[in-house]
């Protein structure tokens, strides 16, 4: 067991807020279908929705490309540097391009 694993997280999802990276732990409770999109530029891409939830409140969540299997429903996971945007005026987290997310385990 590392130092930082019976450690909470410093950050909670009632803290997260647009424009910023965060590191926070959650449980994915809920978790769309990958769906193909295309892109402004014409690509075409993968990409998934969710939700997140912490005793603090939810926040949603979307995967883009490989990043699509990375979870699943019930998953505890620990989101590094991960990018809150604002979509349609509620917050939304991505792992934009330096973000990561851990899968901790199966929810308890």
């Amino acid at each position: 067991m590392t130092a930082s694993a019976g450690r909470p997280p410093g950050t909670y999802i009632s803290d997260l807020r647009p424009s910023r990276v965060a590191t926070f732990e959650a449980v994915v409770v809920e978790l769309g279908a990958v769906e193909e999109v295309e892109t402004k530029e014409g690509i075409r891409r993968k990409v998934r929705h969710g939700l997140l939830r912490d005793p603090t409140g939810e926040i949603a969540l979307v995967l883009w490309g490989s990043e699509v299997d990375l979870v699943t429903s019930g998953d505890r996971v620990r989101v590094v540097d991960g990018w809150v945007s604002d979509r349609r005026g509620r917050p939304q987290l991505s792992l934009g391009r330096a973000g990561r997310i851990e899968r901790l385990g199966p929810q308890l």
